[in-house]
């Protein structure tokens, strides 16, 4: 049985520029292949999908167990759900799927693509990190399976028709369920609302928010068991809120350079060269009070630029100014570890690319 260790957020670190699907300002290591982006400029889906596009696997979608391949094939799916209806079409085809529908319902956006034996519906995540954190809150609602954020629940709840009709068209299909930030907390509502119904078969997550407080957690561990795995690149800020709230799943957590550390797995990721010896942390949280400093921050920057949205080097400053308050001071996480381009080159530097 795995054991519990808690780390203490009051770390010295180097903060980089918060967007979505952009790079880092400080470079991995040499070792691990990185998608790039001209200077000065903002990532692209292209970026990163078509960096390793011919990459994706239609045979990973159906393994029986963990597999790399698996991971980077929903890491550029989770990746291509920040693109626009035509391009997640283009590229959807481009990988094979035999069909593809997108959807966008008022911020919720995400798409189903379809094998002759498997599913991914894959989730966006939120496009204004800054903006998305600032306005995050601590409600929460209870569910059957248990209590989860009430915003996230709602997020889905308003495509989720839409989802479970496209899904009629593929019965007896494997559904993978994967998702980046906000997107990944969607697919893991998806995965406990359909636990009964869809029954989807793996969720694969990147950069995703804890969900839902212990009695969820423990329910979503005994149904999926080691069906459920959340990558964690580094120090990524997104895994460390909201604060109260817990996180289930296999923990798969990438160190700066590429490797792994305090991986929470089986045998299956033991035999993939995962050192399940080492002491199996769980993502350390915010506290309530670093936490609302943070979105302190946040909102004043918001209301200093007239209410705009806030952009990456607005958010870098802002985060900035809050680790110069003597409360906070030190424990902020890099919040460019969040970029999905880095997700996905790193997944893919693992499955041997």
């Amino acid at each position: 049985m795995s054991q519990e260790l808690t780390i203490p957020l009051h770390i010295k670190i180097s903060l980089g520029a918060a967007i979505s699907g952009g790079v880092p300002s400080q470079p991995v290591d040499k070792s691990t292949p990185r998608a790039q982006r001209p200077k000065g400029s903002t990532a692209s889906t292209e970026n990163a999908v078509d960096l390793y596009v011919d990459k994706f696997s239609i045979p990973s979608l159906s393994e029986n167990g963990f597999d790399w391949s698996t991971a980077l094939s929903l890491a550029l799916a989770a990746r291509l759900a920040y693109a626009d209806e035509e391009e997640v079409k283009r590229v959807a085809r481009g990988w094979g799927l035999t069909s593809c529908a997108f959807f966008d319902v008022d911020d919720t956006q995400c798409f189903i693509g379809s094998s002759r034996n498997a599913v991914i519906v894959s989730f966006r995540g939120t496009e204004n990190l800054g903006d998305w954190m600032s306005n995050l809150n601590l409600i929460g609602t209870t569910r059957p399976y248990g209590r989860v954020h009430r915003g996230f629940l709602g997020a889905f709840k308003i495509v989720e028709q839409k989802l479970l009709d496209e899904l009629r068209n593929h019965p007896g299909k494997n559904v993978l369920l994967t998702g980046h930030s906000l997107g990944g907390a969607l697919a893991l509502i998806a995965a406990a609302e359909w636990r009964d119904s869809i029954k989807p078969s793996w969720i694969y997550t990147f950069g995703q928010p804890a969900v839902g407080k212990k009695d969820f957690k423990d329910s979503l561990s005994a149904h999926y068991d080691d069906r459920y795995y959340r990558f964690v690149n580094d120090r990524d800020i997104v895994p460390m809120i909201p604060p109260l709230y817990r996180h289930a799943g296999e923990l798969i957590h990438f160190a700066e350079d590429g490797s792994l550390e305090n991986a929470l797995g089986g045998e299956e990721l033991e035999s993939l060269g995962i050192d399940l010896g080492t002491v199996n942390a769980d993502t350390p949280m915010m506290t309530e009070t670093e936490f609302d400093q943070l979105r302190a921050r946040l909102l004043l920057e918001r209301a200093q630029q007239g209410g705009a949205d806030l952009d990456e080097e607005s958010v870098e400053q802002a985060v900035l100014e809050s680790a110069g308050d003597e409360d906070v001071e030190g424990f902020l996480p890099s919040v460019s570890d969040h970029s999905m381009d880095l997700y996905v080159a790193k997944t893919a530097h693992r499955a041997g690319f």
